[in-house]
This record gives structure tokens, C-alpha cells and sequence, in this order.
């Protein structure tokens, strides 16, 4: 069995167990924790883990970073952009608090339209494109407070203990999600 079906399988069983409503947003965050070279082969099946998850009687939405810095930066005046870029410590520094909030701004957008937000499972994707700007922890926590439901965190890296390490590369933080992996 490959790690996507073995993920698959073990949110199968993760998604299939009641919900408690009124958990402390920490405790509504769930990791699916899986290999970084396996990120195009979990995208060409998410629809697999929506299925799963509509099979268990709960509402998805999926939100993809994926493209996000690159409209974040669209979107800044053209002048600022510049003086940006002669600075790419100045790029980063932006990205940490502006482009955060913009994140967690389209997540409030999606929430809003949720049509049971407090048994809506939030599929968060894409976080590959968070690389070398944003923290994934950062997002998290700014995500943290505004969500009802639970969040799905597509994680691209490892799990040990309770430290999570983004794309096998960063130095891991210490975070209490529910973590689904991609191994018995």
C-alpha cells in the first residue's frame, strides 16, 4: 500500500468517529502528515478525502494556497512591490504579517459561505507555496481563532512526537493537532 492510500485510509477512520462540537479550536486541527515527494500524488486525489468525508456525513471545503503568494504580491502597489524586492529580507518580513493576514482573511471568506461551518471540515492545502515566506505554525495560530469547524492541515513533511517538521527542512514546533499519517 502506497503512503496516499495508507493517509486516506487512516482519515477514513479518523472522519468516521463522532465529532465533538465545542472542542477548543487546538483540538479542532487535524495534521495529515505525509512524505513532500508525495504532494502531487495527494493533490490528484483529495477528491478521494472530500468522498470520504461527505460519506461521514460532514461538509467540505477546500482552501488552496497554491498560487496565493503570487496574487497576494498582484495585489500590492506596484511602487511598494519594488522597493520590496530591492530588499529580499524586506519580501519576507511583509509576507509575515500582510500576506498571513490576507490568508486568514480569504479563510473568514470561506467560513462565512460554510453552510454548516461548525461540522465543516476546512481541507487546507497548497502549503508548499508558504516556503521561505511564511511559517506554517504563524498561519495556524492566525487561522486558529477564527475557525468553527475543524481544519484539515494536507501537511507536507514528518511527525515526531508531537514536533511536526514542514517539508523535512525547517526546525519542527511543538503543536497539539490530531495527527492522521501516512503509515500504520
Amino acid at each position: 500500500m502506497n503512503r496516499i492510500d495508507q493517509l486516506l485510509g487512516n482519515y477514513r477512520s479518523h472522519i468516521q468517529m463522532p465529532l465533538r462540537l465545542g472542542l477548543p479550536a487546538s483540538q479542532r486541527v487535524w495534521f495529515a502528515v505525509y512524505p513532500a515527494a508525495e504532494e502531487r500524488r495527494l493533490l490528484n486525489r483529495i477528491d478521494e478525502f472530500e468522498m470520504v468525508t461527505k460519506d461521514a456525513g460532514h461538509p467540505w471545503v477546500r482552501i488552496d494556497l497554491q498560487g496565493s503568494l503570487a496574487r497576494w504580491l498582484a495585489s500590492v502597489d506596484e511602487e511598494e512591490r519594488a522597493e520590496w524586492f530591492k530588499n529580499s529580507d524586506a519580501i519576507e518580513l511583509y509576507a509575515k504579517a500582510e500576506w498571513r493576514d490576507d490568508l486568514t482573511q480569504c479563510f473568514h471568506k470561506e467560513v462565512a459561505h460554510a453552510t454548516a461551518p461548525e461540522r465543516t471540515v476546512f481541507a487546507l492545502t497548497g502549503l508548499m507555496d508558504l516556503y521561505d515566506f511564511l511559517h506554517v505554525s504563524d498561519l495556524i495560530e492566525s487561522l486558529e481563532k477564527t475557525f468553527p469547524g475543524y481544519l484539515l492541515v494536507f501537511f507536507p513533511g514528518e511527525k515526531e512526537g508531537n514536533t511536526y517538521r514542514f517539508l523535512d527542512a525547517r526546525t519542527g514546533w511543538n503543536y497539539l493537532a490530531a495527527p492522521i499519517l501516512s503509515e500504520k
